[in-house]
C-alpha cells in the first residue's frame, strides 16, 4: 500500500531537536510528535489530501498530513531569547504578545509574515496551540500511499454544490465519491487537495470514510 514516506514524526522530532540544540542558546520548543504511523494505519483517523486516482488498480493516492501542535505549557513558558521550530526552521523569540486565546511571536497575526508565528490555542484541546495564517494550519506532509477504494466506502460532503457549508453532511457511497472527485479534479484542478480531507481507517486498515469539511479558503 505504501508508496512514499517522508520523514515519520520521531525522526521529524529528532531533527528539530539538533537542529535547535546546535543554533539557539536558550530554551527551543518543538512541536509534539505525531501517534499517526503510517505502516499502521489500523483504527486511525488523520487528515489528508487526496492527490489523484487510479482506475486500473481502483486506488486513491493520499498525502497524509498532520498539523504543527505544540504543549501549551512549552509556548506559555517562551520567552525573549528562545526559540521555537517551525516548518523545517527555527525562528528566534524576539519579542512575545499573549492575548487571550492566542500568542504572537515577533509580531506574528492572522496575515504570515517570514520570522513571526501567530499561535492559537486548540479549540478541541486547551492544552495545545496551533501555529495558524488565514485561518488554515501549518502542516506536515507524513506519507504518500496508495490505497485500494473499497466498495464500502461513505463519502460525507459537508460542502454544497455552491461551496458553501452544509447543516449537515450529505453521504455518498464509494461509486458516488469517485464521480465527484473527477468532476472536481476536471473543474478546477483542485479537487481534494485543500487541507479540508479526514480519512478514517478500519480495523483492518482499509479506507472506510472520507470526509470533506468546509473551510473558508477553499
Amino acid at each position: 500500500m505504501r508508496i512514499h514516506s517522508r520523514l515519520t514524526g520521531f525522526l521529524l522530532l529528532l531533527l528539530a531537536l539538533i537542529l535547535c540544540s546546535s543554533a539557539s542558546a536558550g530554551t527551543c520548543i518543538t512541536a509534539m510528535a505525531t501517534s499517526v504511523d503510517p505502516d499502521n494505519l489500523a483504527c486511525t483517523a488523520v487528515n489528508a489530501r487526496i492527490l489523484g486516482y487510479n482506475p486500473d488498480s481502483n486506488s486513491l493516492t493520499l498525502e497524509l498530513i498532520i498539523p504543527e501542535v505544540f504543549s501549551a505549557e512549552e509556548v506559555e513558558n517562551l520567552k525573549v531569547g528562545d526559540a521555537i521550530y517551525s516548518q523545517g526552521k527555527e525562528i528566534p523569540v524576539k519579542s512575545i504578545e499573549d492575548d487571550v486565546l492566542s500568542i504572537s511571536i515577533n509580531g506574528g497575526s492572522y496575515e504570515y509574515e517570514e520570522g513571526t508565528l501567530w499561535l492559537v490555542q486548540d479549540s478541541t484541546d486547551d492544552r495545545n496551540y496551533r501555529p495558524m495564517y488565514y485561518n488554515d494550519y501549518f502542516w506536515t506532509s507524513l506519507a504518500e500511499l496508495q490505497v485500494p477504494v473499497p466498495d464500502s466506502l461513505l463519502f460525507l460532503d459537508d460542502i454544497d454544490t455552491l461551496g458553501g457549508p452544509l447543516p449537515l453532511p450529505a453521504v455518498y457511497t464509494a461509486k458516488e465519491f469517485l464521480r465527484i472527485l473527477r468532476e472536481e479534479a476536471e473543474y478546477d484542478g483542485v479537487g481534494f487537495t485543500t487541507n479540508n480531507v479526514y480519512v478514517v481507517f478500519d480495523g483492518q486498515g482499509a479506507l472506510a470514510s472520507i470526509e470533506r469539511y468546509y473551510v473558508p479558503w477553499q
